[in-house]
């Protein structure tokens, strides 16, 4: 009998000591709701014509407009009165999104469409094996959030009735994350009911901060803003496409950096746009991509106010504009103001939130404090809801670092470039290096794993840090010296490179070997 009994306790002894690795290993599963990005759902016209994206002639607009708006923008210099330069400009480039932008009560006009719709018969009796594609939520990019909320709050519901599951989890990519806040605001109950988990992938949540400066006419060029752009897309992103002339412009940017020229050359190129972007920018941006209130859901909530001014700038403009006005405020006034309170609330009721920020890239440099750590795209300040984050290649100071408590050091990133310590969820974030903004793949498999399993950034399979490995999967990431350490140039060693590379161009030019070619969607 006490043998018996001895084997017994051996087998729960066992058992206990893999209690805790058995629990982590048990799981709900549930679907995963994937809301997609803007721009991500093609628009056709009426006549079933694709128009976004875009593949305008513009080459042969630039062509045919050049001269003219060129001559309306002469006339402007001399008279100071930009007007017609800005009339001119808006009638070259406006037609092309004549069939993709919303009317003036923000409504779809001309009968455009998307091409992909919603679809979930495929979900019938479905209980298992749920795809991060399986139940994606596509909808028209262009509308406004409120809108898309009420959609997404019906796919939810049709999704668990045909599952037969009590609840979803939700995915939020870019621009998507919008949507879901605003289903989190407009549904609070329903969404505390039915949501699992959400996770926020590079989200524009708090804003982009390049297009709110355009919006709201605060444009400005920063020296090492534009040196880190150019380098990143000539160097890396291959923005010219002859190698010669690749090595010749980076040659010359670096020239320029040294000899604080390109500060110069970009405050006085906006000093020269200051002259009419007043007549410019409100008008172009109204009938391009002003036009979409999914871009005013992304103007920072710092700016919003000025931005919605400045684009409707009259009495009579915003009166023209009263419907789509009126709709950009809902979301700003009902949502937007209340984004981080909602989530705590979400958080309190049983939902979980795994955020998933990208950085490492250059922002546009277009806005004063466009140095920052982003994604190309969005800072990761604003992505990862306030971490800590040292300029674009650069690393956080010796001082700061010697701030952080030891129990916090472990949230700071192996090349010393982030501290999560300081962002809303420090152990449900996680940051990417070296993925851009248009690139996702890498995270969907891992974020729906860790949504199941309730991972933290302690796990050892996802930890906090991780590289991008040729867009197509993630790594832990350990830092090396390479990844902060700088090599210091001079203005001698960048005119000597600048004489090698201007000798191989003349050569190559003579030669016939060289030839002109620019890569524009390496930015875009």
């Amino acid at each position: 009998m006490k043998k018996v009994l001895s084997v017994v306790l051996s087998l729960i002894l066992l058992i206990s000591c893999f209690a805790p690795t058995l629990a982590t290993e048990t799981y709900e599963e549930y679907p995963t709701v994937y809301v997609i990005g803007a721009h991500k759902n093609d628009i056709y016209n009426a006549q079933g014509e694709k128009v976004y994206p875009l593949s305008a002639d513009f080459g042969g607009i630039i062509k045919e407009t050049l001269g003219p708006c060129l001559k309306e923008l002469a006339k402007g210099m001399i008279t100071n009165d930009y007007t017609s330069y800005a009339e001119e400009f808006n009638d070259s480039w406006s037609p092309i999104f004549k069939d993709l932008i919303l009317d003036k009560n923000g409504e779809v006009t001309n009968g455009s469409y998307t091409r992909f719709q919603t679809e979930t018969d495929h979900l019938a009796g479905k209980t298992s094996g749920f795809g991060v594609w399986d139940c994606r939520f596509w909808y028209d990019w262009r509308e406004s959030p409120i809108k898309t909320a009420h959609e997404l709050k019906a796919h939810i519901d049709n999704v668990i009735e045909l599952t037969g599951k009590d609840k979803v989890q939700l995915i939020g990519r870019c621009y998507g994350a919008n949507v879901i806040a605003t289903y989190l605001e407009l549904y609070k109950e329903h969404a505390k009911a039915n949501v699992s988990d959400i996770s926020y992938y590079s989200s524009s949540l708090m804003g982009v901060d390049f297009m709110s400066a355009l919006f709201s006419g605060q444009v400005k060029m920063e020296n090492e803003a534009m040196d880190s752009f150019l380098d990143y897309y000539i160097s890396e992103q291959g923005l010219i496409g002859d190698e010669v002339c690749a090595s010749f412009a980076m040659a010359l940017v670096e020239l320029m950096n040294q000899a604080k020229l390109l500060g110069v050359t970009g405050d006085a190129f906006v000093s020269f746009v200051d002259n009419f972007k007043d007549d410019l920018f409100p008008l172009i941006i109204r009938n391009t991509f002003g036009g979409w209130l999914s871009y005013w859901a992304m103007v920072t909530p710092e700016l919003y106010e000025t931005a919605r001014d400045y684009i409707f700038n009259t009495d009579e403009v915003r009166a023209e504009y009263a419907g789509f006005i009126a709709k950009a405020d809902e979301y700003y006034y009902t949502v937007q103001v209340n984004i981080l309170d909602t989530m705590r609330e979400m958080e309190d009721a049983g939902i979980n939130f795994y955020i998933f920020a990208k950085y490492n890239l250059p922002e546009f440099p277009v806005y004063e404090g466009a140095t920052v750590q982003s994604d190309a795209d969005t800072s990761v300040y604003r992505q990862s809801f306030g971490a800590t984050c040292a300029d674009y290649d650069e690393v956080l100071s010796e001082e700061y670092l010697s701030s952080v408590s030891p129990e916090n050091m472990k949230y700071v990133s192996p090349d010393f470039k982030i501290d999560a310590s300081t962002c809303m969820y420090p152990d449900t974030t996680w940051f990417i290096k070296d993925l851009h903004h248009n690139y996702f793949a890498p995270i969907e498999a891992p974020s729906v794993e860790i949504m199941r399993y309730d991972m933290t950034v302690d796990n050892e399979k996802y930890p906090q840090y991780m590289v991008n490995v040729d867009n197509a999967s993630l790594a832990p990431f350990e830092g090396t010296d390479e990844d902060f350490d700088k090599p210091d140039e001079n203005m001698i060693v960048a005119m000597i490179d600048f004489i090698k590379a201007f000798v191989t161009l003349i050569t190559g030019l003579i030669n016939g070997t060289v030839e002109f070619s620019f890569n524009i969607g390496s930015i875009l």
